[in-house]
């Protein structure tokens, strides 16, 4: 019987001078990559300013507004002077889409935080309407300063005032209490009378 022959150690692999240098490059060039991006990363965040309450505060001049709308709507646009606390968060003619119906429209804070805005035009029709105020049922009526306003509430959602003011329909909407748009619609009727006076 013949005894088994020791098995030879297998031969280690050597690597010559270039392929060491080959096999580090990979790894050192993904951390100088890393590196590169975290550094880019860094500096995207530095020049951009966080938000501050003051990068939400906007300048909305509705007087100025309105006064540019009113050169081409055919119609005086509502500017109305709206309570102390209270910041329009926009003012803006919209030209006619589909529909066909151009019109002015404002937007605000109320002192409750609450949204409240209106729409103006001179070219309502009841399905116009009916899609502003999101088919929100009739719901009864409201008198603010002698004018009668139609009161649609949805189940949930904003509730609407309804009216026709100098020739145009008014719709009146609001997040909050109907108290703050009582208080948007006697403003928008003082505004149109003292403009036709």
């Amino acid at each position: 019987m013949t005894s088994p022959e020791p098995e030879t150690p297998a031969a280690k692999p050597r690597l010559t001078q270039k392929q060491v240098k080959r096999a580090g490059q990979s790894a050192r060039a993904m951390v100088v990559s890393v590196l590169a991006t975290l550094g880019i990363a860094l500096l995207v965040v530095l020049i951009n300013p966080g938000s501050t309450e003051q990068t939400y505060d906007r300048d909305v001049n509705v007087p100025a507004t309105a006064e540019q709308a009113t050169a081409v709507a055919g119609f005086t646009a509502a500017a109305p002077d709206v309570p102390e606390g209270w910041e329009a968060t926009f003012a803006r003619w919209n030209a006619a889409g589909a529909d066909q119906v151009e019109f002015w429209e404002v937007g605000y804070v109320t002192a409750r935080e609450d949204f409240a805005g209106f729409k103006q035009t001179a070219q309502a029709n009841p399905t116009w309407v009916s899609q502003q105020i999101r088919n929100a049922p009739l719901t009864g009526t409201r008198t603010v300063d002698g004018t009668s306003w139609d009161l649609h509430e949805p189940a949930d959602g904003d509730s609407y005032l309804v009216t026709e003011l100098d020739g145009t329909t008014v719709i009146v909407s609001g997040s909050g209490e109907l108290s703050d748009m009582d208080t948007l619609a006697e403003a928008i009727q003082q505004d149109l009378e003292e403009d036709a006076a």
